[in-house]
């Protein structure tokens, strides 16, 4: 009776949490991320303050408002190097779309002339299938079209509307990061006296907790699509492609979002770059592929999972999880959380499982 007991309470307490999180982030997590963006980054900061204060013997806002300045300095410059020289290659790109448009015609029918000699090569067999195959494709490809026409279009009018709301996340961001690192001895101490005596110490080890698995996890993905980026200018750059910092830029942030990966441009781009007859690049392109690839699966398992002796399957289920919870963001926040409660469960502050 007691071990039913204790198994029922178990999962009464981790459907509470798993309540309580679901309710925080479908609710309360957008409104209070500045404010928690910059509660995490003064914490971050927080020991380099210190250091500063002790050193240089100043007033502990004097170094918080100095080490914040340096840090967002350092940081608008270099998005600024970045945006500059990819507005530069988008203009180079702009001013060779008219003539890429005017040779599309002569790829296009080299593409098909090359299909129909494989096509006209192909066993009996195999030619009814791809004549099955040309026939769906022509009776969606109109519906498909107009599809990703109107997704675009969602898109784009979606990302004009959220552009004052992003200035002014970022406005918010960086105010409360001022007066988060001024303040940041004071709004702790407020917020220890909201809780009870006894929770006090368990809340300190889950901030080091929680402090541990953002760095970490923050690390691991800023080095993997760092090493990823790095991978596919060092590849495009090899084989003399035109505006590699912006393909590899642009490949690199879609590799980052979920689902989604490296595959979807460069696969693409090589398949036709063999139907064009330019098979040296096509080749090229599966190699950067499979490179990237090869690389990410074995980098990954060892940033993420391997830190806290995650089993992958366990993320593979957080990731499939959150997608259906939360959507697309969920696929990051869930396995994020989850090695949170990893954490806080090896420290002993909680116990959803044995």
């Amino acid at each position: 009776m007691a071990q039913e007991n204790s198994f029922t309470n178990r999962i009464l307490t981790a459907a509470l949490v798993l309540a309580g999180i679901y309710a925080f982030f479908r609710w309360l997590f957008t409104p209070l991320l500045p404010f928690l963006l910059a509660l995490g980054v003064s914490a971050l900061l927080e020991p380099v303050v210190q250091r500063v204060r002790r050193v240089m013997k100043v007033r502990r806002s004097f170094a918080a408002v100095a080490i914040t300045c340096a840090i967002l300095l350092v940081a608008g410059s270099a998005a600024a190097l970045l945006v500059l020289r990819l507005g530069i290659e988008l203009e180079e790109w702009s001013q060779h779309i008219p003539q890429s448009v005017d040779a599309f015609p002569s790829v296009w029918n080299n593409a098909l002339d090359r299909i129909e000699g494989w096509y006209s090569a192909c066993p009996p067999f195999l030619r009814s299938a791809l004549d099955l195959l040309a026939a769906s494709v022509s009776e969606n490809a109109t519906s498909f079209v107009g599809t990703v026409g109107s997704w675009l279009m969602e898109r784009i009018s979606g990302l004009a509307a959220a552009l004052p709301g992003a200035a002014l996340f970022c406005m918010t961001t960086i105010l409360a990061l001022f007066f988060t690192g001024v303040g940041y001895g004071k709004i702790l101490a407020f917020l220890k006296r909201q809780l009870p005596q006894p929770w006090q110490v368990h809340c300190r080890r889950a901030a080091q907790c929680f402090r541990s698995t953002v760095l970490k996890w923050m690390r691991s993905e800023i080095l993997l699509i760092f090493v990823t980026f790095l991978i596919l200018l060092l590849g495009f750059w090899w084989m003399g492609a035109d505006y590699a910092l912006l393909i590899a830029f642009f490949t690199a942030l879609v590799d980052a979002l979920p689902v989604l990966g490296t595959g979807v441009v460069i696969i693409p781009w090589a398949v036709f770059s063999l139907l064009a007859g330019d098979v040296r690049r096509g080749i090229s392109l599966l190699v950067l592929y499979a490179a990237v690839l090869l690389i990410r699966s074995l980098l990954e398992p060892r940033l993420l999972a391997g830190q806290v002796n995650l089993p992958p399957l366990a993320v593979l289920f957080a990731m499939y999880l959150g997608f259906h919870l939360l959507g697309v963001g969920g696929m990051i926040l869930l396995p994020l959380l989850l090695l949170l409660l990893k954490q806080l469960q090896d420290a002993g502050i909680i116990k959803l499982w044995r």
